[in-house]
């Protein structure tokens, strides 16, 4: 199996992510950006756009910083900052969702200070459950399909249905690949399922989708795979709040642990969705969105973040777990407590590192994984 060639389609996604945004601006196809996993990505492909991700980037902020508050997280003050430097001349529209107080804020400074790309804000009810937040999220985005007609022309239910059942198998193939990546975490080691993972959320779906079925194929009938002995070193979990530069991924495995699972808002939890299939597209696709498990910034009745983190540490067979937590990201914060108290009760090892988006990695960050991998290898 050669697993570099297999990865080429992907490789873009590290070093230039917006390549492919690029090219698709210069062949005439509108491209989108958004900022959360909750945006309603069918609609824009079904309207015509490409839809892409916007990441942070390692590097000062200081033209954010003149606008944002102290307290601001470093994934706010960076996509920011890049927007004022114009960084992304390609977009041309921008889809927040209401997700906390400061994207919001960020929204409103986007709009404030960029005129080239149109910002449009989608309202996620913060309780995701009841026939109420159907209703309202709903209209959400009957009211984003109209916007969207306006500019591109009506958007035929035929479209929307392609959309729908395009991201499906899109989001099937990321759990097969996650699946794959607990069972021969050397193979699919965190640093490829992560570039994986950010090509998906920058590319055209359909191009993706080819090269992962592609890629998953050979890996599943690979001898590699099949043979892959890693209980030399320890696996872990990554969990934690929005962090997209790569940089922190490659320090843990350096510092010598298998990632075999996450719970990252721009990896796994990227691809979370509920199953529904009945009614309308845009029902369809409110359930989709509503009856998922939740991110931190949103809350159903009976969900509960410290078993549904502990349930999927299980799973990947993970024998503790690395929280990445972006500082003053409020909502991670507050399901930290009751993650770490369920990973406590169940005898589960875990480490903190606190992040900030816009800078590389500490030494003193590599120091503390090497010495938790250390710890995992003395109890196994």
């Amino acid at each position: 199996m050669d697993i570099q060639s297999l990865m080429a389609p992907f490789s873009f996604a590290e070093k230039e992510p917006y390549a492919k945004a690029m090219e698709a601006a210069a062949s005439g196809k509108p491209v989108a950006g958004y900022l959360c996993s909750y945006a309603p990505l069918e609609l824009l492909h079904a309207a015509g756009y490409l839809p892409v991700r916007v990441f942070s980037r390692i590097g000062d902020t200081h033209h954010a910083d003149e606008l944002l508050q102290t307290f601001s997280c470093s994934y706010a003050r960076s996509v920011l900052d890049r927007a004022l430097k114009k960084e992304w001349p390609f977009l041309d529209i921008v889809l927040f969702s209401h997700t906390c107080d400061t994207m919001q804020n960020v929204a409103d400074l986007w709009r404030a200070h960029r005129g080239d790309a149109e910002v449009l804000i989608v309202s996620v009810p913060t309780q995701t459950d009841g026939a109420l937040a159907e209703k309202y999220y709903g209209a959400e985005l009957a009211r984003v399909r109209r916007l969207l007609e306006e500019k591109t022309g009506p958007i035929a239910e035929a479209r929307i249905e392609e959309a729908l059942a395009l991201f499906q198998q899109q989001r099937n193939a990321m759990e097969q690949l996650y699946a794959l990546r607990a069972r021969y975490p050397k193979v699919l080691t965190g640093a490829r399922v992560m570039q994986i993972a950010l090509a998906a959320q920058l590319m055209d779906r359909e191009a993706h989708l080819a090269a992962l079925h592609a890629l998953l194929s050979a890996v599943e009938s690979a001898e590699e795979a099949a043979s892959d002995d890693s209980a030399a070193l320890p696996k872990v979990f990554v969990a934690g709040s929005m962090c997209s530069p790569p940089a922190f991924i490659d320090l843990i495995e350096e510092a010598g642990c298998h990632i075999v699972g996450d719970d990252l808002c721009v990896s796994h939890r990227a691809f979370y969705s509920a199953d529904a299939e009945d009614g309308s597209t845009l029902e369809v696709l409110t359930r989709r969105s509503l009856h998922r498990d939740p991110c931190p910034a949103f809350h159903r009745t009976g969900w509960h973040p410290g078993h549904a983190l502990l349930a999927r540490v299980r799973a990947a067979g993970a024998d503790g777990v690395i929280f990445l937590l972006t500082q003053f990201c409020d909502p991670m914060a507050f399901d930290y407590v009751p993650m770490m108290k369920a990973l406590e009760e169940a005898g589960i090892p875990a480490i903190t590192l606190s992040v900030e988006q816009n800078q590389e990695p500490s030494e003193q960050l590599r120091t503390r994984v090497s010495a938790f991998s250390e710890m995992l290898q003395g109890s196994a």
